[in-house]
């Protein structure tokens, strides 16, 4: 690989998340925790499914083994696959683009069961404006996949920037203009549609010049065009499933109060920042090298190093989740305090549910990792397989315990009652859900429990699975507590610092997350963790990973 492989990955990945969070920030404060805000929360996810599905690593996962073993031995092949991907990916969106136009209402229906009325409506218009910059953006992950197997990871990954910025540009526009409500959801809408075209244009030059054989073809029956579209199906439900999953709390939520939708999405998009950051940059960067190697010895090393590296990396980033998730979103969503719009007790909600999903972010970056190994070899159906059944199972506990979670409100920042102590099976009636005046409740929370929960048992089915395989004693061969007790340490931290009694919330987390980070390396040199400039170089892609562990620790 070459040597700035995942760095490259990371930075881009870094950049275009860093202004993704910007963007939901400023749709969060601009729209609100309401009406507006569920709507346009629901509309964005219903049919961005597609692009995430495919931009998640799901088109990769099947294209990136095959088309980086042709571009090396034989240019014109791989450009044929690509031009036959394309076409079909092209055919594909087209129909799925079309069908959810016309049937956008009984689709809105369907999946977001609880809304009614104008909030029912507000999202209908706004799918049939976006579904049209989602299926722009699917040929995106066509562009993501091919400069990935070029070895062009900061490009492909970094795209999504001008994304973000196209509508960081209207929501300030919005945010200084007399546009509010519906008129301010619809104007970001397009502007998301922009940005869709810009993100292509930007990346589609370069995938052209990076293989000059590339020609749009038809040719399906192609044998290595063939192996990718049978591959494609299983891949997109097991690189997937963390998409499905979001998308089904979503749609979950909106049997929820006002504002759960909106308060889900906006601990989403914090939620999914370290996995985007450094799974799937990690993630990115190995899987055409696991695609070339023959050793077995030598991936179980990989995944070892791998493995180690994004539990220490992300160690200080769930410590702040855990112990200040309101405080950040405190922070974040009202604009570091330069606009309070967003009530305390809707922080509250997000923060909790932050926290919430924080539970499973280590299972679900390890998920990654393993799902890498059965991609390098051409195995997609064993991951679908157990994605599933994650799926399913986040689906039916998050379902039971956010009706539980419901039952509890939140009043001036505290929680308040568990109702009358009945298991609940149901939704609260209507009046009470669509009530804007009525106290903030925790359901969101249930949901996030439920995605951790489904999170866990995936990656320990996936852990049998590659163990089993490739018969190993463990993931890791030396240093896992080494990795994972300075994140414990932080955390405490976290807590200790947490407790002091400052109102600016922006100084807050500020003075927390620098504590969070000075106790976690430090820890980490007092154990003897690798030197940061080691774990560096390892994600630099550093390719001479010691086969021999120093001491028997595994995981």
């Amino acid at each position: 690989m070459t040597r700035f492989g995942a760095s490259a990955a990371a930075s881009g990945i870094g950049l275009s998340r860093f202004t993704g969070v910007v963007r939901t920030a400023l749709i969060t404060n601009i729209l609100g925790i309401g009406l507006v805000g569920d709507a346009f929360a629901a509309a964005q996810r219903i049919p961005n499914v597609l692009q995430n599905l495919f931009g998640e690593g799901s088109l990769s996962a099947a294209l990136v083994p095959e088309y980086s073993r042709l571009s090396e031995d034989d240019p014109e092949k791989a450009g044929r696959l690509a031009g036959g991907v394309a076409s079909f990916l092209l055919c594909l969106v087209v129909c799925l683009v079309a069908l959810g136009f016309l049937a956008a209402e009984p689709l809105t229906r369907g999946i977001a069961w609880g809304f009614t009325g104008a909030r029912f409506d507000l999202t209908v218009r706004l799918v049939r404006i976006i579904l049209i910059g989602a299926g722009v953006l699917v040929m995106s992950a066509w562009c993501l996949a091919l400069l990935t197997s070029h070895r062009r990871l900061f490009l492909g990954y970094s795209a999504p920037i001008i994304w973000n910025a196209t509508q960081i540009a209207v929501l300030i526009a919005i945010a200084v203009s007399e546009f509010s409500g519906t008129s301010a959801a619809e104007t970001l809408a397009w502007a998301l549609v922009a940005g869709s075209v810009l993100q292509v244009g930007v990346q589609l030059p370069t995938v052209l010049k990076a293989n000059r054989h590339i020609k749009f073809n038809f040719l399906w029956k192609d044998p290595a065009t063939a192996a990718v579209l049978k591959r494609f199906g299983p891949a997109v439900l097991g690189r997937g499933a963390l998409q499905l999953s979001s998308f089904i709390d979503l749609a979950l939520a909106s049997l929820l109060s006002v504002g759960a939708a909106s308060s889900l999405g906006a601990a989403q998009a914090l939620y999914l920042l370290p996995i985007a950051l450094i799974a799937t940059s990690i993630v990115a960067a190995d899987l055409p090298e696991l695609s070339r190697m023959n050793d077995f010895d030598e991936v179980a090393a990989r995944l070892s190093k791998r493995l180690l590296q994004m539990l220490w990396l992300v160690g200080p980033i769930l410590a702040l989740y855990l112990a200040a998730g309101p405080q950040i979103a405190d922070a974040l969503f009202n604009l570091g305090g330069f606009r309070n719009r967003v009530s305390h007790d809707d922080l509250t909600v997000i923060g909790l549910t932050l926290g919430g999903y924080a539970l499973g972010v280590p299972a679900l970056m390890g998920s990654r990792l393993l799902q890498n190994v059965c991609y390098s070899v051409g195995d997609t159906r064993t991951p679908a397989r157990i994605a599933g059944r994650r799926v399913i199972i986040s689906m039916v506990v998050g379902a039971v315990l956010m009706f539980q979670f419901e039952q509890i409100l939140v009043v001036d920042q505290r929680l308040v009652g568990f109702g009358d102590g009945n298991f609940v099976w149901g939704p609260l009636s209507d009046s009470v859900r669509n009530a804007a005046h009525l106290p903030a409740r925790l359901g969101p929370v249930g949901l996030a429990l439920g995605s951790a929960v489904g999170a866990w048992i995936e990656f320990w089915q996936l852990r049998k699975q590659v163990l089993n395989r490739w018969h190993l004693n463990g993931l890791t061969q030396s240093g896992f507590s080494k990795h994972t007790l300075p994140a414990l340490a932080a955390f405490g931290a976290a807590v200790a610092l947490n407790r002091l009694k400052i109102d600016q919330a922006l100084l807050r987390v500020s003075l927390v997350g620098v504590g969070v980070l000075i106790v976690h390396l430090v820890t980490s040199l007092l154990l003897g963790t690798r030197a940061l400039s080691e774990l560096v170089s390892g994600l630099r892609g550093d390719s001479s990973i010691r086969s021999t562990p120093t001491k028997d620790e595994t995981s």
